[in-house]
């Protein structure tokens, strides 16, 4: 006896059998697929694995339906064994999904039929002789049995049968059944570039590239400079290989490579998420001499603009500069050294430009955070691009950072210098009677400078510098806080409105000790005497002086 509730029929007899259940009429969800993008008929599928699949199948597309969805409970004797079903067993043939077909619809949506029944393993590409009963690789097949079966192909596109073959792959280059393999997955450019772009052949040819003698080597490098190499490198599997073949050949026929890439169009692969990585494994792996036409590339002011403001190309000017400034003692030093004088000349040429974009600026508090050989650039970049722009800078959203890094790394004699501007460098506004400090107080960028102004003087006067502070040092960063937290004061009752404000307000209290207030008295351990002042004069005549730039040359 049926039971009612508050919806009409929605549920059947207990007493009905399964195959009742599976043939009774099935509603479509309500205002389900309404003006929908299914443009043919569509089969109600039967997943029980019992019954006629042509006893489900619906005359009519998905429509909107008056009534409420009724679904069947399926009953606990039920099979629940798991079914290697295809798309082809539930008559999909001729199904299609807008402008495309089935077929083309799953290729192009791999985890649509992945999705649609779990239990469907990835085994639809191998021949049928191949899998057993529950759509397994038979265990007692064999890689010869692939290979004279001519089904080396289906096998290395499979995302199973690829791994098959990895597991039986013969790694030694002199064995009879790995020359076959090569041969037959390298003779046909076609069929090398598909497996290179393939999400599971790729897997086979990094197996080859690992395993590879040198004279296939040879025939690698020529396979992938005769089948489009530039479009190896920009796709997100194929050049996995290309990585692979750089890292793995010898360093002769690696830098073959690299050759054949050097004459390709050079930009996108440095602006492109999947090339980046080749070039980056060619900084990182090969000699200086193997690249240096990518450092020169990046000297010409329009390319380096273009790669620096890329997000992608940030990182590779980075990693070239690391590059090039590593390891002062090596051999090869002073010609690293000459191509990375080219590179921070453009760089400094464009560092207005470069410390503005939103990826640019990267590069710029790179060189700044740098230190050994790097130092003396960044000194040029303080000097010559900073100054007398940090109030500019100061206000930019990305610039900021820049300056921020220059204060927190500049040397002494700059850093001073950098003080006084932002103190004592501009004139007041006329309207306004406001300075450069005024200003930066209340910007929504500029006041983090002032908070890493006060930072720098804190850690200074609270003993947590790496070198020893002298104790005239100590009096100019006292001096410098005390201008500081004088004008915070001033300005406090504005400044709390702000969480900004809030936040600078609360890292000047952070220090009270009693040294760093001018108009009060100093230790007697930090009181200068003659001898002390003399040293310091020497030090700063010798330690702090200012440097010649390289650019004045």
């Amino acid at each position: 006896m049926s039971e009612t509730s508050g919806r009409s029929n929605s549920k059947l007899s207990d007493s009905s059998s399964v195959s009742e259940q599976q043939t009774a009429d099935l509603s479509i969800f309500s205002g389900s697929f309404d003006g929908g993008v299914f443009s043919s008929n569509i089969p109600m599928f039967n997943f029980t694995g019992q019954g006629s699949q042509s006893a489900l199948y619906s005359p009519h597309p998905f429509v909107k339906s008056n009534d409420p969805c009724r679904l069947t409970a399926l009953t606990q004797s039920m099979p629940k064994e798991p079914m290697n079903l295809t798309p082809a067993d539930f008559g999909l043939a001729d199904f299609s999904v807008g402008n495309e077909s089935f077929a083309d619809f799953t290729a192009n949506n791999s985890s649509f039929v992945g999705n649609f029944q779990s239990s469907v393993r990835s085994t639809r590409l191998l021949p049928s002789w191949a899998v057993d009963a529950s759509g397994n690789i038979r265990d007692d097949l064999t890689l010869p049995d692939v290979v004279l079966n001519g089904s080396l192909i289906d096998f290395a596109m499979d995302r199973t049968g690829v791994k098959f073959l990895e597991r039986h792959f013969p790694a030694e280059n002199d064995d009879e059944m790995h020359r076959i393999l090569f041969d037959k997955l390298t003779e046909q450019s076609a069929v090398f570039t598909n497996l290179c772009r393939s999400a599971a052949g790729n897997f086979i040819i990094q197996k080859f590239v690992e395993h590879a003698s040198l004279e296939e080597q040879d025939r690698l490098v020529e396979t992938m400079g005769e089948n489009g190499l530039i479009e190896l490198c920009l796709d997100k599997f194929a050049c996995r290989v290309v990585q692979l073949s750089i890292q793995k050949f010898d360093e002769s026929i690696a830098m073959k490579l690299v050759e054949k890439i050097s004459n390709l169009d050079f930009l996108p692969l440095c602006t492109d998420q999947c090339a980046i990585h080749v070039l980056q494994k060619v900084v990182k792996i090969l000699p200086v001499s193997a690249w240096s036409f990518f450092v020169k590339f990046l000297c010409r002011d329009d390319n380096l603009m273009t790669v620096c403001q890329d997000k992608y190309g940030c990182r590779l000017v980075q990693q070239t500069i690391d590059k090039l400034s590593d390891n002062p003692k090596s051999p090869c030093f002073n010609t690293r050294l000459q191509l990375l004088h080219g590179l921070m000349t453009s760089v400094a040429r464009n560092c207005f430009r470069l410390s503005s974009n939103e990826f640019a600026n990267y590069v710029v508090q790179y060189v700044i955070k740098s230190s050994g050989v790097m130092e003396m650039y960044r000194d040029t970049i303080i000097e010559k691009c900073l100054f007398r722009n940090i109030l500019s800078m100061s206000q930019d959203k990305y610039a900021s950072h820049v300056i921020e890094g220059a204060f927190l790394f500049a040397p002494p004699h700059l850093l001073s210098e950098m003080m006084d501007e932002i103190f004592d460098g501009y004139v007041k506004d006329q309207e306004t009677n406001r300075d450069a400090l005024d200003i930066l107080l209340f910007h929504q960028y500029g006041n983090y400078v002032i908070q890493q102004m006060i930072s720098i003087c804190i850690s200074a006067l609270l003993g947590k510098e790496e070198r020893k502070m002298l104790p005239t040092e100590m009096r100019l960063y006292a001096k410098w806080f005390d201008r500081i937290k004088n004008r915070v004061n001033r300005h406090a009752s504005r400044l709390e409105r702000f969480s900004s404000g809030k936040k600078i307000i609360e890292s000047l209290q952070k220090l009270s000790v009693p040294m760093t207030m001018t108009n009060e008295p100093m230790p007697l351990w930090a009181v200068p005497t003659p001898l002390m002042d003399i040293t310091a004069q020497f030090l700063n005549r010798e330690n702090f002086q200012k440097r010649n730039s390289v650019f004045d040359e």
